[in-house]
């Protein structure tokens, strides 16, 4: 398994050769008013295709009209710690493999992400990089002594020793027969990765092939967090970075990310990060007013001599 946990590749020499088209998958449920915000922003880097995957149960989208603005066909429903969820994702990438066949790149975000650099500077950030996907991943099958993180101990319980009960994302102790040994290993880390097109073939194919991991991950709890990286990081020659490129502040004991604000652009700005996560409207306005004029200004400095 060629992988690799630095993070990003290291930039060709000289020159890198320009992007071709990035594909940003968002996957949506409210705030339609964010989302095309988010969509108009996204537009601005000149490779990038947005595709979004809205739940028909949300309030309808306002797009803005585009050539390069598109959507999955058929969005089925999304539940927080159900399989559809995670089954969304892969109906995104496949939908961007069918409408964008020459893509180089899918960066899977949510309506609630917005961009912390310039389209631009992230398309020629993933012209330059040598690697075939980034996401944060942990092995979470190995021996607990090398555990690098306590939640490699709290997924090993969920995806091992509970079941999802049906209809719900509550789930039960039930200690499971896996299929994870033998040259499989469980792996968990974000549903929100950066792929380029090797990684996304491989886990379209993975999909297909490997149906005892799928039929599995579909009665754990959470699914979204472990079916993508283990699919991924199985039977592959890729270079995976162990990075997501998103800023993301967690509050100890809280389920959810803290919902960005402007306390945070400094540190998001600092970060280096391709997108924030989480946002919304009305909490996050002046941040993403400041994102926004920040942005345009460095634009601008490009440009001139």
């Amino acid at each position: 398994m060629g992988k690799n946990e630095g993070g990003r590749g290291p930039a060709a020499p000289g020159a890198p050769a320009p992007c071709g088209p990035v594909v940003v998958l968002v996957l949506s449920h409210r705030d339609p008013a964010q989302v095309n915000r988010l969509t108009t922003r996204l537009l601005q880097g000149p490779q990038t295709r947005v595709l979004v995957h809205h739940d028909p149960r949300g309030p309808a989208l306002r797009l803005p009209h585009h050539e390069r603005v598109l959507t999955v066909p058929d969005a089925g429903p999304c539940d927080w710690g159900r399989p559809n969820l995670a089954m969304a994702v892969f109906a995104g990438l496949r939908s961007a493999v069918q409408q964008v066949p020459d893509l180089e790149w899918v960066l899977v975000v949510s309506g609630q992400d917005y961009p912390c650099l310039p389209m631009p500077t992230i398309e020629a950030e993933l012209a330059a990089s040598s690697l075939d996907a980034t996401l944060r991943w942990f092995r979470a099958d190995a021996d607990p002594s090398q555990d690098v993180h306590p939640w490699q101990a709290s997924t090993r319980r969920r995806y091992l020793r509970r079941l999802r009960v049906p209809g719900s994302h509550r789930s039960m102790p039930f200690p499971r027969r896996h299929p994870f040994g033998q040259g499989t290993n469980l792996y968990v880390g974000d549903m929100w990765p950066n792929l380029r097109r090797p990684a996304v073939d491989h886990l379209l194919a993975q999909l297909e092939s490997r149906r005892d991991l799928v039929r599995y991950f579909r009665r754990a709890p959470v699914p979204d967090e472990g079916l993508l990286p283990t699919l991924l990081l199985n039977d592959a020659q890729l270079a995976v970075g162990n990075e997501r490129r998103r800023f993301i502040r967690w509050v100890h004991g809280e389920p959810h990310p803290k919902t960005l604000d402007l306390a945070d652009l400094s540190d998001i700005r600092a970060s280096g990060d391709w997108f924030a996560r989480k946002v919304d409207p009305q909490h996050s306005a002046a941040l993403l007013d400041s994102l926004d004029s920040l942005d345009a200004l460095q634009d601008t400095s490009t440009t001139v001599d």
